[in-house]
């Protein structure tokens, strides 16, 4: 097979395609998030510390599915403008936990209407059913990768 017959394929790739698509929603969401001065990227990583008691860096990594060094750097710069605390885990020196602040849940609360908006937005664009669909096939993939 050739580039020039192949070219067909190469625009079909779900890479490329989910990245494309990656990219627009973060851009959407981050131009959303814009008046309470966070990043999308920042609004999911806050809104999964608030979820829980407390996390460690490799935890978040895990069910955010990403790189650790990626989750360092973003609780990072949470951790600079008083979202969150990072301590070191009772139990393990060599961990360090990480937990919302009163101000990362106030700039929680004060995100959420923005967000909600934007997603109310794709739902409404695609339509529930869709968007429900659109959830489950991104699980699969997922789950078979």
């Amino acid at each position: 097979m050739n580039v020039k017959s192949s070219r067909k394929h190469l625009k079909d790739c779900a890479c490329r395609n989910l990245r494309m698509t990656s990219r627009v929603i973060t851009q959407y969401f981050d131009k959303a998030l814009q008046p309470v001065e966070l990043r999308a990227t920042q609004f999911a990583l806050l809104a999964d510390i608030s979820s829980r008691d407390s996390s460690t860096v490799g935890e978040l990594a895990n069910v955010l599915l990403m790189d650790q060094t990626t989750v360092t750097r973003n609780i990072e710069i949470l951790r600079k403008s008083g979202l969150i605390d990072v301590n070191i885990a009772d139990d393990d020196s060599r961990k360090r936990c990480v937990k919302i602040t009163e101000l990362g849940t106030t700039k929680l609360i004060e995100a959420i209407p923005s967000w909600a908006k934007a997603q109310q937005h794709i739902e409404d664009g695609i339509g529930k059913e869709r968007y429900k669909e659109f959830l489950h096939i991104l699980s699969d993939i997922q789950s078979i990768i």
